[in-house]
C-alpha cells in the first residue's frame, strides 16, 4: 500500500505541473458533504415542524382538559352550594308551615328557635310584609344588622321563592358574620310573612373537599358584591373580605360563567373559571396555577425538543460518515484519473457505491483500450523505422 499511494501522490505532483485552469474555475460552492447534510436539513426540517405542530396540538389538548376539570369543579361547588341553600329553604318551608298553622301559639316560637339551633342556625329574622320585624332570635337588638333590605324581602313576597342574602357583617356578637335563607310564610294564599334563617359562613367550608379540587388548586365562594363566603386556603383570614379586584368584577357583572387570569394574593400567576348560581346569586371559582396548566404544553415541548435533538444529531453524524466514504472513493478515482490522463498505470479504488464503481469499470475499459492503441502505436512505428510496409 505504501508504494501505491507513493505512485499515486507521484502522479499528482506531476499532474500539478501540467496546464490546468485556474483554481476559481475549478472550485464549487459546495461539496458532497455539504450536499449530503443540505439534502437530510431538507428532509429533517419538515418533519420537525410537523412533529412540533403535533406536539403543540398534544399540548394544547391537554391544558384545555385542565381547563375543562377547572369549569367542572366550579359547577361542582355550586350544584352544592344549591343543594345547602335549597336542604335550607326547605327546613325553614317546614317551620314557615308551622307558624302558619298558629301564629299567635306563645310555645311556638321556643320550639322553633330550639329546632333552627339543632339544624345549624344562628339566628332567626321573621319579618312582616312591609318589611317590620315582627320576631327575632336573639334578640333584634343584636341582629340589627339583619334589616328587611339585607335579607332581599322584597325578593321573597314578589316571587314568592327561597332568596339568599349576601355576606352580613354581624359585629362582635356574630364573627366573621353571617348569611341569610329567607322564605314566605304563606297565609290565605299570600305571603305575608318572611322567615329568615341566619349560618355562620363556615358551614359552607366542607364543601370545598367535596367538590373535586385537586392538589394545589384554588377554590372559594363569593357574594353578589364581590365579599368571600368561603375559600379552601387560610378562611378564617379573607371570609368576610372583598376578593380581588377581578372576582368582584365578574361577582357584579352579569356574565354567568367564564374564565379569567389573575395573580393570586399569594404572587401566584392563576387561571380562573367561575360559574354564577341562579338560585343564590353567589359565584363560585376555581383558581389554577398557571404551571399546571401550562404543564402539560412544556413536557410535551421539551420532551420532543430533546427527540429532536438527538434525531438530528444522529442523522448528521451518520451523513457525515456517508460523505466521508462518498468523498473519499470520488477523491481517489480523482487521482486515478490524473494518472490515467499522465500515462500512469495506478490501480483504481474500489467502492460500496455502484455509481463510482461503473465509473471505474469505465476508466478500467478505456485504459485497455488507450493501452492498444499505444500498442499498435509502437508496432507501426518500428515497422516503419524497419522499412517494413
Amino acid at each position: 500500500m505504501g508504494a501505491e499511494w507513493e505512485s499515486r501522490r507521484q502522479v499528482m505532483s506531476n499532474h500539478e505541473q501540467s496546464p490546468l485552469p485556474s483554481a476559481g474555475a475549478m472550485s464549487g460552492l459546495f461539496t458532497i458533504r455539504s450536499y449530503l447534510l443540505l439534502m437530510i436539513a431538507a428532509i429533517l426540517v419538515p418533519m420537525m415542524a410537523l412533529v412540533a405542530i403535533l406536539a403543540w396540538d398534544y399540548g394544547a389538548a391537554g391544558r384545555r382538559t385542565i381547563e375543562a376539570q377547572r369549569l367542572d369543579a366550579a359547577n361542582n361547588l355550586l350544584h352544592l352550594m344549591d343543594r345547602e341553600i335549597l336542604a335550607t329553604a326547605g327546613f325553614l318551608d317546614g317551620v314557615a308551615t308551622t307558624v302558619a298553622r298558629d301564629p299567635g301559639n306563645p310555645r311556638l316560637a321556643d320550639d322553633v328557635v330550639t329546632a333552627a339551633k339543632a339544624n345549624g342556625f344562628v339566628a332567626l329574622v321573621i319579618h312582616d310584609r312591609s318589611g317590620r320585624r315582627v320576631f327575632s332570635a336573639p334578640a333584634a337588638a343584636e341582629l340589627g344588622f339583619a334589616t328587611a333590605s339585607a335579607l332581599r324581602i322584597d325578593e321573597v313576597t314578589t316571587g314568592h321563592r327561597p332568596v339568599a342574602s349576601d355576606f352580613l357583617s354581624g359585629g362582635e356578637a356574630f364573627k366573621p358574620g353571617l348569611f341569610f335563607v329567607s322564605v314566605p310564610v304563606m297565609v290565605g294564599g299570600e305571603a305575608a310573612f318572611v322567615l329568615s334563617g341566619g349560618l355562620a359562613p363556615q358551614r359552607l367550608q366542607p364543601f370545598l373537599a367535596e367538590a373535586g379540587l385537586q392538589e394545589g388548586w384554588l377554590a372559594g365562594v363569593v357574594d353578589r358584591q364581590g365579599v368571600m363566603l368561603a375559600r379552601r386556603v387560610r378562611p378564617e383570614l379573607y371570609v368576610g373580605t372583598l376578593a380581588q379586584k377581578p372576582m368582584v368584577e365578574v361577582a357584579r357583572g352579569s356574565r354567568i360563567e367564564g374564565l379569567f387570569d389573575v395573580v393570586s394574593r399569594d404572587g401566584v400567576d392563576v387561571k380562573n373559571s367561575f360559574r354564577r348560581s341562579a338560585i343564590s346569586g353567589w359565584t363560585a371559582a376555581v383558581a389554577v396555577p398557571a404551571s399546571v396548566v401550562n404543564a402539560p404544553l412544556y413536557r410535551t415541548a421539551v420532551f420532543m425538543a430533546a427527540i429532536g435533538v438527538a434525531l438530528t444529531l444522529v442523522s448528521l453524524v451518520l451523513g457525515s460518515m456517508v460523505a466521508f466514504r462518498i468523498s473519499r472513493a470520488v477523491q481517489q478515482l480523482g487521482v486515478a484519473s490524473a494518472a490515467f490522463a499522465s500515462g500512469h498505470a495506478v490501480p483504481l479504488p474500489t467502492s460500496m457505491l455502484t455509481e463510482l464503481q461503473d465509473v471505474a469499470t469505465a476508466m478500467h475499459v478505456a485504459a485497455d483500450r488507450a493501452k492498444r492503441r499505444e500498442a499498435r502505436t509502437r508496432e507501426a512505428q518500428a515497422r516503419e523505422a524497419l522499412g517494413k510496409p
